[in-house]
């Protein structure tokens, strides 16, 4: 069992559920800003193929076709269209390969919208998973949290990121290499219990980054095999 040396304390304080406002609409928006800043690669790939319309395919489509169309107007041009066949099959292999790393197998979806901010010094119990940078294609650190709500069926689901400014506790960073066989093999991070204290944060703060709660204790047990089950990137 592996657990903060005051989590059973934390635990018990700790409320079953957290009252507080809904996500207003505008927030998904200043995530994607947030998005943007902290991961324009992940970013920009959601914005040329994920928000709708496909552009990468007219994008993909149009570097095939100025290619090949160059090669022909070049045999054409010189008669050296051993020229032509062999650099087409050559720019095919190159442009496909190219968008195929690129792109990978799916367009990320964005992370998710943050609520907040909620009144401060609420300890509450949460269900977490931890992801290291490079999961699922992101640069950085990710905390989830699923946190009960008072008088709602369905908890809040936050992605907190953790940022080289405002770097990952030391323990989380132990945590993440002590669960890496199991994300490997599972496929997904296993979820452990975590007491959370929500912070004197504005709602302003929360858009630009601020962590409206704070993990202050946690407990995992490395013979569980349940795992957090996080949206689909």
């Amino acid at each position: 069992m592996l657990e903060s040396p005051d989590f059973q304390a934390a635990w018990d304080r700790a409320a079953p559920a957290l009252r507080g406002p809904e996500t207003p609409p505008e927030a998904f928006h200043q995530r994607l800003k947030l998005w943007r800043s902290q991961e324009y690669h992940d970013w920009f790939r959601w914005w040329l193929a994920g928000r709708g319309f496909d552009w990468s395919r007219v994008l993909w489509f149009g570097v095939l076709s100025a290619g090949v169309l160059y090669l022909v107007y070049y045999g054409y041009a010189t008669q050296r269209w051993e020229v032509t066949a062999g650099g087409g099959v050559a720019w095919f292999t190159l442009v496909n390969l190219g968008f195929f790393i690129w792109l990978g197998l799916r367009t990320r979806r964005p992370p998710l919208p943050i609520p907040g901010p909620f009144e401060p010094a609420q300890t509450v119990r949460a269900e977490a998973a931890l992801y290291p940078p490079g999961y699922d294609g992101r640069r950085l650190a990710r905390l989830f949290l699923r946190v009960p709500r008072e008088n709602a069926a369905e908890a809040w689901l936050l992605e907190l990121t953790w940022p080289p400014e405002n770097p990952l506790p030391a323990a989380f960073t132990q945590l993440i290499a002590a669960q890496e066989r199991t994300r490997i093999y599972a496929g997904d991070a296993p979820k452990f219990s975590a007491v959370c204290v929500t912070q004197s944060v504005t709602r302003a703060g929360v858009d630009q980054g601020a962590h409206p709660l704070q993990a202050i204790a946690w407990k995992w047990d490395p013979q569980s095999r349940e795992l957090f089950g996080r949206p689909k990137m």
